[in-house]
């Protein structure tokens, strides 16, 4: 922008006298302001102040073309001239600018044929400038009007020439960042969209096999499939995942549902949960964690969600035989606040490149850059790692000694006072080994058939309906203790069927639960507010769910 008035300056040096410091600062601090805009009407506030105060008029207007009209959009006058009016092209003196691409300087507004009188009659204006918006295809005006007659100085008019000359480039940059931001929203409800028909498929076969593992077990040549088939379904829903959660996080659509919890015992689950990947890896883990807890407020989900993408890149980038350190440490604050725990994920693998480590968190950075992209992902898990750390006000850093020496990653995040533990009650644990009447709410036959077979294994009395409407009828004759309900169904959405049994006192005492392939923060919080107890994603992983049923009995207990 600056350059523009440098050159829009120096063009012009040679047909007036230097301006004067006063307007050479304003028009500088113009040039700057509308360098920062992302929207027309931040313009026009600007643009309508600054003309008047550059060529000390009496009154301003900001006209946009609007097909084959003027349309007066602001204005910044000691009277009223035509603010949020239009007129023809080829009837006002902006549009005789527009079309002949090129100043109107008019010292008498009533010896000039251009000038519609009847118009002005109206008007304090008796001399006007007019000058058009980017002279190669103008797609505005801006005026400067004159209650006295009144001869407008060259510095007066270059001075209009040079703001509409910046104002052009900062509507063209606004035009560009909108084209920009809606084909991001385009692209992010196509991922969204994306995100959810590949879950509709991959949920059915992930039942499937969650099933087959419970049948036929872990071992021999049909259970080592299983395993892998559960494998390859994770690591593909891990992908869909981080898909939505990058772009979510880029448009500050991800919330936190912070909880008061001890992160040792998170990362004694979290690595329990890799144990399978571990010993498939062929890798050693060697954990050094504090015996006492380390408290802090985090979202859980989350916090798997980070640990788990660093351990998986340890994994990923580790050779066999090779050693994966998990440390944990804590770093008192001063004065007792300030507190910071410290998680650090170490490996003896192949180490970073430093010319990657700059941009190692940036979207889309892959540190496998070999052909057969045989460690690559979609080059998201780092940056969702980064993002996540940041929103719960920690950091996380990369380093690494070089190729073939391993690399380490460390988490920093503040935590809080020691708080007694809660335990599990016993007789919760018992009651959640109880038979429950369960109901599946859920169009795809695969789906709902390999739910309620791997339910029913768990030895619940299971019911399906295959939509909305049916749902909520077959919900008041069943009276199940569990519904678990997706939310794209025909004839009447899942919100809709949370939203009617909510209201139904049958089912005070019932878990609902979103089960669906709509996986953005605003279908979470749409589904809380629906009236469902929790939202999960397909594929689902049934421990989860189990653990999402088991909770029932929690609230039945304690009410």
């Amino acid at each position: 922008m600056k350059n523009i008035l440098q050159t829009s300056i120096s063009q012009k040096q040679n047909l007036h006298q230097s301006y004067s410091i006063s307007s050479y600062n304003r028009l500088l601090l113009v040039v700057k302001d509308l360098a920062c805009v992302r929207t027309i009407e931040e313009i026009i506030e600007i643009v309508r102040l600054a003309a008047r105060d550059l060529t000390n008029a009496d009154g301003v207007t900001f006209v946009l073309r609007d097909g084959e009209c003027c349309h007066y959009v602001d204005e910044n006058a000691i009277g009223p001239l035509w603010k949020g009016m239009r007129f023809p092209l080829k009837s006002c003196i902006s549009g005789w600018a527009m079309l002949n691409k090129q100043a109107a300087v008019i010292e008498d507004i009533y010896q000039d044929a251009r000038i519609p009188i009847e118009a002005y009659k109206v008007t304090f204006v008796k001399s006007l400038v007019m000058v058009p918006i980017r002279i190669s295809d103008p797609l505005g005006a801006i005026g400067a009007y004159w209650s006295t007659q009144h001869r407008a100085t060259s510095e007066e008019i270059e001075l209009l020439e040079i703001l509409t000359d910046t104002t052009g480039v900062a509507i063209a940059n606004v035009q560009l960042f909108q084209k920009l931001t809606n084909q991001n929203a385009l692209k992010d409800k196509f991922i969204a969209m994306l995100a959810h028909e590949l879950r509709n498929p991959v949920a059915p076969i992930s039942n499937g096999v969650q099933l087959l593992k419970l049948k036929l077990g872990e071992t021999g040549a049909v259970g080592e499939t299983v395993l892998m088939m559960q494998h390859q379904i994770k690591h593909l829903s891990k992908l869909i995942d981080e898909l939505l959660d990058v772009s979510s996080i880029t448009y500050g659509k991800i919330s936190l549902n912070l909880e008061k919890v001890n992160l040792v015992e998170l990362v004694r689950q979290s690595l329990n949960d890799h144990a399978q990947a571990i010993k498939r890896s062929n890798l050693n883990v060697v954990q050094d964690l504090p015996n006492k807890p380390l408290w802090a407020y985090v979202d859980p989900t989350r916090f798997f969600q980070v640990f788990g993408n660093l351990l998986d890149n340890a994994l990923k980038f580790s050779k066999p035989d090779g050693i994966i350190w998990v440390d944990v440490s804590f770093i008192p604050g001063e004065n007792g606040s300030g507190s910071v725990a410290i998680l650090s994920v170490r490996d003896s693998g192949i180490g970073i490149d430093p010319t990657i480590l700059p941009e190692l968190f940036e979207p889309f950075t892959q540190a496998d850059r070999s052909l057969d992209r045989s460690r690559g992902g979609l080059g998201l898990g780092l940056s969702v790692v980064k993002s996540l750390v940041e929103l719960h006000g920690g950091n996380v850093e990369a380093s690494s000694r070089g190729i073939n020496l391993g690399a380490e990653f460390k988490v920093t995040l503040p935590v809080c006072e020691e708080i007694t533990a809660w335990h599990n009650d016993p007789e919760i644990i018992e009651a959640a080994k109880k038979s429950l009447k369960i109901l599946v709410i859920e169009d795809n036959e695969d789906s709902a058939v390999t739910l309620k077979a791997v339910l029913e294994h768990f030895g619940h009395e299971v019911s399906v309906a295959n939509n909305g409407i049916s749902g909520v009828e077959t919900a008041r004759e069943f009276e199940p203790h569990v519904i678990i309900c997706d939310i794209g169904l025909p004839e009447m959405d899942g919100f809709a069927v949370a939203q009617e049994l909510s209201k139904d006192s049958k089912f005070t005492h019932s878990i609902l639960i979103a089960l669906t392939g709509y996986g953005g923060q605003e279908d979470k919080e749409l589904a809380l507010k629906s009236g469902f107890k929790c939202h999960l994603t397909k594929p689902v992983d049934f421990e989860i769910l189990t653990a999402e049923i088991d909770r029932y009995f929690e609230g039945v207990l304690s009410s």
